[in-house]
């Protein structure tokens, strides 16, 4: 009796959430560009802020489309029918936008802004006077998630994997601008090319990983090495003390155990497998102490993707239009030797932070997906949901 009232009780849960994505994924297409103007058709409206300045500025970079289009993707087995139609039009337009970001030369890594010509802090006449001498190298976080919401071939996968292991510290040069213990270890590094120094990202590891494995290539020195650079940052507690400096393009706790705990929650991987425990307890601690809308979406959706039980969702419409406190942000500490790279973290002068509405509509339907698996898995095995 207890079983069947859990399982109706699931199932109206579940109808509930069905309408909600239902509404995520229409406001998620209202907002996709149609036709390229300022904007690229199929991306989203994204926006720069400078340091502690409170004026936003319109920034045409797809990496937030890329990151929709690689959640919905990996949302679609568990979406309705009808759902799943409206999510792989959002993919295929999204997927359009990405020309621009394409190698100048043809290859197959991509780069934050647009590339032919070069664009760099786009709506800036200032830094836009640089773009042909100061554009950024092509990068593996943007080549990682682009492709993870395509369908590569086993050919092409490969040769960006190649493409990533030349360019791993060690191969032409060693980073300067981490922790001396971590210096030779061949870790991935955030760019292609030597337009930039070798750079250590927590986050940017953690994508490329899930990349690597997704696609079931041929592990290699440099993956081991980046495994165990993740290990180790996290045992000695690093994403906890000083997560700016490990992922100084994301720069914060709840961020770094997002992207940790989607890759564990996905994959195995033995070295990592054994500290889920304890990213789970520190989620779950960020979690209460979480002060904003988007921690507390991430970090719910870690919670349980580390094996750990639903937390409350905050309102939806709490989290609508731009927020303070943004996912992802353009920092220059991480071209300067280790020393200044600590000194110069937290100067407001030399970051500029992103954010993207659509974005939020994307995270907080993957939350809702992932509780549904949750869900129907306690319900399965009798486990009361809470729900």
């Amino acid at each position: 009796m207890l079983l069947s009232l859990l399982s109706l009780t699931g199932v109206f849960a579940m109808a509930q959430r069905a309408s909600i994505i239902d509404t995520l994924l229409h406001q998620i297409e209202v907002l996709q560009i149609k036709t390229d103007d300022f904007y690229y058709a199929g991306s989203f409206p994204t926006y720069r802020q400078y340091g502690e300045s409170l004026k936003l500025k319109e920034d045409n970079a797809v990496f937030f489309a890329g990151l929709i289009a690689f959640t919905i993707k990996e949302a679609l087995p568990y979406l309705t029918p009808e759902q799943q139609i409206a999510g792989d039009t959002i993919i295929h337009r999204t997927i359009r936008s990405y020309s621009h970001n394409r190698n100048k030369d043809g290859l197959p890594t991509f780069n934050f802004w647009r590339t032919n010509p070069p664009l760099v802090f786009p709506n800036s006449w200032f830094l836009n006077l640089f773009d042909n001498t100061k554009n950024l190298p092509d990068d593996l976080d943007d080549t990682s998630i682009f492709w993870l919401s395509m369908d590569p071939s086993d050919s092409l996968t490969n040769l960006i994997k190649k493409l990533m292991d030349s360019h791993a510290n060690g191969e032409t040069a060693w980073i300067e601008n981490t922790y001396k213990r971590y210096r030779k270890l061949r870790a991935y590094s955030t760019w292609f090319g030597v337009k930039m120094p070798i750079d250590f990202d927590f986050c940017v590891l953690c994508n490329v990983l899930y990349f690597v494995h997704a696609y079931g290539l041929p592990l290699d020195v440099h993956d081991s090495a980046s495994v165990e650079l993740l290990r180790r940052m996290i045992v000695e507690k690093e994403y906890l003390k000083h997560p700016a400096y490990i992922s100084p393009h994301y720069g914060r706790t709840p961020l770094l155990i997002y992207h940790a705990a989607r890759l564990l929650g996905q994959f195995s991987i033995p070295a990592l497998d054994t500290l889920k425990s304890t990213l789970l307890k520190n989620a779950e601690i960020a979690y209460k102490h979480s002060n904003n809308w988007l921690d507390s979406v991430l970090l719910s959706t870690a919670i349980m993707r580390l094996g750990g039980s639903p937390e409350p969702l905050p309102d939806l419409n709490n989290g609508i239009g731009l927020h303070k406190t943004t996912f992802f942000v353009a920092s220059f500490a991480d071209i300067f030797p280790g020393f200044w790279k600590k000194m110069l973290l937290k100067n407001p002068l030399i970051k500029y932070y992103f954010s993207c509405p659509a974005f939020r509509y994307a995270l907080y339907l993957e939350n809702l997906v992932v509780r549904k698996k949750w869900s129907v898995a306690s319900v399965t095995y009798g486990i009361r949901s809470g729900l």
